[in-house]
């Protein structure tokens, strides 16, 4: 038996270096395992670690090469079956390199929650260098009531190695749906130079983004407070940060905006450390990766 390959993943040719990650996760009496996987390429997992207990496997999904040139591709899937809860992440930011193949090149995830499953999904920064041609393309189905945390980073460049992002191209999307009801769907689609990255309704000069979300009405009576009083400290410490919460029926959403990759996780972490004991009854317990 096969896990189903993510859908948007385009067909790859002998000039793409394909890598894939395919991985269920069980719940066995309280204990979360991992189930089939399938792996194809440089693309690994270490061994599961359990540092809050047998409950929540962490996962730290490994590539090598450590960054993707002109038609490499990486597929992930994640599948937790009920009950299972994984927090996946990875031990180094993503880098999307300078393509002169003319072969897109990019990283195609699919997460898969089953009913009362978690999957909290923290994968550090992608870094798009001057004259990529990428796509990142993020799927989350939810059914039932499986919880979904997760956020994704990107930076434009380099700018504290003084390579901005000047020319180049990237096609970007995340998407959320719930019993296949759409809950959030981010596209962005743009090539530099573009007024996009300059203007007050794009990244005002900006070149680090981020989102975070939840699929959960978080901002209740209990919490509201808390969350402006957080995001107005936020944005009062982090002069070169803006940060921004929404709540929409469902899905809870923050949004950040900055020049410094270390900022944007240090925020998205405050923020997930706030809120994951409301969400999902468990204290914040940063995977060891992060400070190594």
């Amino acid at each position: 038996m096969n896990i189903e390959a993510v859908n948007n993943t385009p067909e790859f040719d002998a000039k793409r270096w394909r890598a894939k990650f395919s991985g269920e996760f069980l719940n066995v009496n309280g204990h979360t395992k991992m189930g089939l996987t399938d792996h194809f390429g440089p693309l690994r997992v270490q061994r599961p670690f359990y540092p809050e207990g047998p409950d929540c496997l962490h996962l730290y999904l490994l590539h090598p090469p450590g960054g993707l040139v002109g038609g490499d591709k990486l597929s992930i899937t994640l599948c937790a079956k009920e009950h299972a809860h994984i927090l996946m992440t990875t031990p180094s930011a993503g880098k999307i390199y300078r393509n002169i193949s003319g072969i897109k090149q990019g990283q195609y995830v699919n997460i898969q929650v089953a009913d009362n499953a978690t999957v909290e999904y923290l994968p550090q920064e992608n870094i798009i260098f001057d004259d990529a041609d990428a796509e990142l393309m993020t799927q989350v189905d939810i059914k039932g009531s499986g919880t979904f945390i997760g956020w994704e980073i990107t930076c434009l460049g380099r700018l504290e190695g003084d390579n901005p992002f000047l020319t180049g191209g990237i096609k970007q999307g995340l998407t959320l749906t719930q019993d296949g009801i759409p809950l959030f769907m981010d596209r962005l689609l743009f090539k530099a130079p573009s007024d996009l990255q300059i203007s007050k309704a794009g990244f005002q000069n900006k070149s680090v983004y981020g989102t975070f979300i939840i699929n959960q009405q978080v901002m209740s009576s209990e919490l509201e407070s808390s969350l402006i009083t957080w995001q107005e400290h936020q944005n009062k410490t982090l002069s070169l940060t803006s940060v921004s919460i929404t709540q929409k029926p469902g899905v809870f959403i923050a949004r950040v905006l900055g020049d410094k990759a270390e900022q944007a996780r240090d925020t998205f972490e405050s923020l997930w450390a706030l809120l994951r004991p409301h969400v999902i009854r468990k204290k914040a317990c940063a995977p060891r990766i992060w400070r190594t």
